[in-house]
C-alpha cells in the first residue's frame, strides 16, 4: 500500500508540476496576449460585482479604462478611487490552477472512466464557484474601498487571498473525498 501510494504521489506532482508550466506558458505568450479572454472575464466580474452591490443597496458604477486595460468597480457618490480589477485579479490563473490539480489528480485503473467523468462536471463547477467568490471578493472590496481605502491593500493582499485559496482548497478536498475513489481503497486495507 505504501508503495502504491508512494509512486501515486511521486505521478501526481510530477504531472501538476508539467501540466501548471504548460498552463503558465500557455497563459502567459498565447492567452493573455492573443486572446480577450482575460478581458472578458474581468468585464463580467466587475458587472456582476456590480449588480451584486447595487442588489443589497449600494450604489455602485463600472467604469471602464480602456487606455490602461484595466476596470474599476466604485461607489459612484464616493470621491475614492474604488476597486481596480486587471488581468491578474480576474480569477484566470485561479482557474487554471484549480483544473490542473484536478487534471493531473490520480484516477483507479477499475474506476477510471467513472472517475475522469466527474472530472467533466467538477471542473466547471469549480471554475464557477471560483468565479463567484470573486465576485464577492471585488463587491467587499469595494465597500471597504469607500469607507477605508487604507484597508484595501491589507485585504486584497492578504485576507482575499486566505480566503479564496482556502476555498480552493476545500474544492480540492471535496473532490479527493467525494470522487477520487481513494476512500474506498482505504476502507478495503
Amino acid at each position: 500500500m505504501k508503495s502504491f501510494l508512494k509512486n501515486r504521489v511521486v505521478v501526481f506532482l510530477s504531472l501538476a508540476i508539467l501540466l501548471f508550466t504548460i498552463w503558465h506558458f500557455s497563459y502567459y505568450y498565447i492567452i493573455n496576449p492573443h486572446t480577450g479572454i482575460d478581458k472578458a472575464i474581468s468585464l463580467n466580474l466587475a458587472e456582476i460585482s456590480n449588480q451584486l452591490l447595487c442588489w443589497i443597496g449600494y450604489d455602485s458604477v463600472v467604469d471602464y479604462y480602456k487606455t490602461e486595460e484595466y476596470i474599476i468597480v466604485r461607489m459612484q457618490d464616493s470621491w475614492l478611487p474604488g476597486v481596480r480589477i486587471g488581468d491578474p485579479c480576474n480569477g484566470l490563473n485561479l482557474f487554471g490552477l484549480f483544473s490542473v490539480v484536478l487534471i493531473a489528480f490520480p484516477t483507479l485503473v477499475k474506476r477510471k472512466y467513472s472517475i475522469n467523468l466527474h472530472k467533466l462536471w467538477f471542473i466547471p463547477l469549480g471554475i464557477v464557484l471560483i468565479h463567484l467568490v470573486n465576485v464577492i471578493r471585488v463587491a467587499v472590496l469595494a465597500i471597504i474601498a469607500s469607507y477605508n481605502y487604507e484597508a484595501l491593500n491589507f485585504n486584497h493582499d492578504v485576507t482575499f487571498k486566505v480566503i479564496t485559496y482556502s476555498f480552493i482548497f476545500l474544492l480540492w478536498y471535496i473532490w479527493t473525498k467525494r470522487y477520487s475513489g481513494f476512500k474506498k481503497i482505504a476502507k478495503k486495507e
